[in-house]
C-alpha cells in the first residue's frame, strides 16, 4: 500500500495537474455514488451539473460547459476515462509543461460543449442529450498531439502513430454506440489540436528542446 502512494506521489509531482484532474473527478464520482449509487440516469447526472444545452440557454447556467467534464454516469465510465487520462495527460503535459497544458485543457474542455452549444443555438442541435465526461478532454490530447506530431514530425510522429489504431478504434465505438457523445469527442479533438497549435505560437521557437524534458 506504501508502494502505491509512493508512486502516486511520485506521479503527482511529475504530473500535477493531469493528476489533480484525476482527483476531482474522482471526488465528484464518490458524490455521486453516495446520492444516487454505482450509476446515474440522465436527471441525476443534470443535478450534478452535466451538459444539457437547453439548461444552459433557458436557465442562463453556462458553469454546465465545464462542469460537465468531470462528472460520470458509472463506474466503467470513469475507470476508462481516468486512465485514459493518466496515460496521455501525463505525456502531455511533460511536453507542453503546466502553463501551456492548462490552456490546452480549458480550450478542449470549452470545445467538448461550447460548440455542440453553439449549434443547439443555430438548429437546435442536441436539445435534449445529456452528456458528461472527461473524454473529450481526453480526444482534445489526442488532438494536441496531433499538432505537435505535425509541427515536430521527427520526434512526435511515431508517437502518433502508435496511438492511431486507438484512436480510430475510439472514433468507431463513438459513431456505433448511441450513448457516447461522437460530437464531444469530435469537438475536443478539433478544440486539443487548435489550442496546442495557438500555445506553441505564443513563444515560438523551431527548438526541439523547448518541449523536452
Amino acid at each position: 500500500m506504501s508502494d502505491m502512494l509512493d508512486e502516486l506521489f511520485k506521479k503527482y509531482k511529475k504530473s500535477p495537474i493531469t493528476m489533480s484532474l484525476i482527483l476531482i473527478c474522482i471526488v465528484i464520482y464518490i458524490i455521486s455514488f453516495i446520492l444516487y449509487g454505482e450509476e446515474m440516469n440522465a436527471s441525476e447526472a443534470i443535478s450534478l451539473g452535466a451538459y444539457n444545452p437547453m439548461y444552459v440557454y433557458f436557465g442562463h447556467q453556462y458553469w454546465r460547459l465545464l462542469t460537465s467534464n468531470f462528472i460520470h454516469f458509472g463506474i466503467l465510465h470513469i475507470v476508462v476515462n481516468c486512465y485514459s487520462l493518466y496515460g496521455i495527460g501525463g505525456f502531455i503535459e511533460s511536453v507542453l509543461k503546466v502553463k501551456k497544458y492548462i490552456i490546452v485543457l480549458f480550450v478542449s474542455a470549452l470545445f467538448t460543449t461550447g460548440v455542440p452549444y453553439i449549434l443547439f443555438l443555430m438548429n437546435g442541435f442536441e436539445s435534449y442529450s445529456v452528456s458528461a465526461g472527461i473524454s473529450g478532454v481526453i480526444f482534445g490530447l489526442i488532438g494536441s498531439l496531433g499538432a505537435l506530431a505535425i509541427r515536430y514530425r521527427n520526434i512526435f510522429l511515431d508517437i502518433f502513430r502508435q496511438l492511431a489504431p486507438n484512436v480510430i478504434f475510439m472514433l468507431l465505438i463513438s459513431f456505433l454506440v448511441p450513448s457516447i457523445s461522437l460530437s464531444g469527442h469530435l469537438c475536443g479533438l478539433i478544440g486539443g489540436f487548435i489550442g496546442t497549435n495557438l500555445v506553441l505560437l505564443i513563444k515560438k521557437k523551431d527548438h526541439s528542446k523547448h518541449f523536452i524534458n
